[in-house]
């Protein structure tokens, strides 16, 4: 895929960054936070602001504030960039109504946490957000910690308007999980390709793995949420192996957007899935997998061989309900994803930076400088990392020989929820950091590291907004996703796929749709 980064002007030899503020039409050089700042540093900004911050990003709404002299956290972040920080946490479900009457009210928040780029360009476009453009190369360890995908994310019109809330997660919820103890029963080999994961799942299905003498195992489970869509559910897994995937999977290769859901290769993929289901390796209950809960139940059931479940299944209170509802522990193994026939070994794709932190066009330079030397410090300082990613030194982590230890899972249940709003300021912890997780099965944590090796890029699709003018979208969307379970089931053959390429263009106006892929694409600069 041929893009085009955003790039940013690299500062070298930091041992402070020259920021320039403008007062009456004046320039002035003050040093901002670097990365390598100590957190009982002095700040060196000498006049104190108010931010206010609006925090829809914190990993638990429900928490109170604690009074200033008991939030460590806020007392570093005040003092690190000589601020006073008011912040404000929306209740869950209520973060958008409340954002919006303090926009109608003038009474705009600093510093806002927004949970989408859609969120971002549209409170953009409606003269709320400031662009950042300007300031950024005076931040370069704050553009080094996040990747050109996510910067991209933040990038609308050519602007970069947002810096990256935090990392996603990646390479735990979508885990390639087999009953090893059923593969050694077998004589067989943990598979490394398509065909031999097919022969893999049959054997589960017909060769009484479990050796009670019934007819009750299948090879795969996946499924489908509410709406029909087949994306985290598992059987998007299996299409990654041939390289494609359901909406909205669109890449750029050679100067063109390319559609994956209609791709020569989904057929490839489809007629896989298709010959699972007609030699009954597919376990029949998959079309009522509707929510991850249910395929959690077939897991702890032991009757199916092969899922694609979350890493975390093996921590001991996982394995706790398998022993409750099977009667015995499996030996689940997390295996490295099959390598397809054009080369493609894909976990998953390093999920889209939707969510970021914007800065009100109110603020004046001053204070944007400010605020962006606040999260410079809060994503960047490698001494005060443990006290925002894990909580609070001899409580939730501790030195241990000289390594960071998070202590996190052996607190009580007391000491959890008397110190819940840690959780206000988890936001720099790392998607790979696998000490924050505190993982109790060094198993999770060895499939986690493994995982990452096979989280393939974010797709450029995921930079598209809606068109309001395409009136068909919905039903367009519908109709690919009910299409491509017709084609994977047997409803409709696959020979009757042109006819299904022919309908999109003709029903449902897919060269509108183009047409405003490419629009966009080019706006941002992935295609000339």
């Amino acid at each position: 895929m041929q893009r085009k980064a955003i790039t940013f002007a690299i500062l070298t030899a930091m041992v402070g960054v020259g920021t320039v503020l403008s007062g009456c039409g004046e320039q002035k050089e003050v040093t901002s936070i670097a990365s390598g700042n100590s957190q009982d540093q002095s700040s060196p900004f000498e006049t104190k602001l108010k931010i206010s911050m609006f925090n829809q990003g914190t990993f638990n709404a429900a928490a109170p504030i604690p009074p200033r002299e008991e939030d460590i956290q806020r007392q570093m972040l005040e003092k690190a960039v000589n601020i006073d920080l008011e912040m404000m946490i929306p209740q869950s479900g209520q973060a958008t109504t409340k954002l919006n009457t303090l926009i109608a009210g003038g009474d705009i928040p600093d510093l806002i946490f927004l949970k989408s780029r859609a969120d971002l360009a549209q409170y953009y476009d409606q003269g709320v957000l400031a662009d950042l453009t300007p300031y950024l190369d005076q931040f370069p360890e704050l553009q080094k910690r996040f990747s050109n995908d996510s910067w991209e994310a933040m990038s609308y019109q050519g602007k970069t308007i947002g810096v990256p809330g935090y990392d996603n997660v990646n390479g735990i919820s979508r885990s390639f999980f087999i009953r090893n103890d059923w593969l050694k029963k077998l004589n067989m080999e943990v598979p490394t390709t398509p065909d031999e994961l097919f022969e893999v799942m049959k054997a589960f299905t017909e060769k009484d793995p479990d050796g009670n003498g019934k007819n009750d195992t299948y090879g795969f489970i996946g499924g489908m949420n509410k709406e029909g869509n087949l994306q985290t559910y598992g059987f998007d897994s299996l299409m990654w192996m041939f390289g494609v995937n359901p909406p909205s999977a669109i890449d750029v290769k050679d100067n063109e957007p390319v559609f994956l859901f209609t791709d020569p290769k989904m057929k490839e993929a489809l007629a896989y899935i298709n010959k699972m289901m007609e030699a009954k390796v597919v376990d029949p209950d998959w079309v009522t997998m509707n929510t991850p809960d249910l395929l959690d139940q077939k897991l702890f059931k032991g009757k199916v061989g092969f899922m694609i479940r979350d890493a975390r299944r093996l921590e001991p209170d996982y394995q706790q309900k398998m022993k409750e509802i099977s009667g015995e522990v499996p030996e689940w193994i997390v295996i490295p994803p099959m390598t397809g026939p054009y080369g493609d070994q894909i976990v998953e794709r390093k999920s889209f930076q939707g969510n970021s932190w914007a800065i009100s066009k109110k603020a004046d330079k001053d204070k944007i400088i400010r605020i962006l030397s606040m999260l410079n410090y809060l994503f960047t300082d490698k001494d005060a990392y443990p006290n925002f990613a894990y909580g609070i030194k001899g409580i939730h982590w501790d030195l241990v020989d000289g390594k960071i230890k998070n202590k996190t899972s052996e607190l009580s249940k007391e000491m959890k929820e008397k110190y819940l709003w840690v959780d206000h300021y988890r936001m720099p912890r790392r998607g790979d950091d696998a000490e924050y997780f505190s993982f109790q099965n060094p198993k999770t944590a060895e499939a986690f590291e493994n995982n990452q090796k096979y989280v393939a890029a974010t797709l450029p699709g995921n930079l598209l907004t809606e068109d309001p003018n395409d009136s068909l979208a919905a039903d367009r969307q519908r109709y690919i996703n009910e299409s491509l379970v017709k084609f994977m089931t047997g409803k409709e053959p696959l020979s009757n796929w042109d006819n299904f390429l022919n309908t999109l263009e003709t029903k449902f106006d897919m060269q509108k749709y183009k047409d405003s892929v490419i629009k966009q694409f080019k706006e941002a600069g992935l295609i000339k």
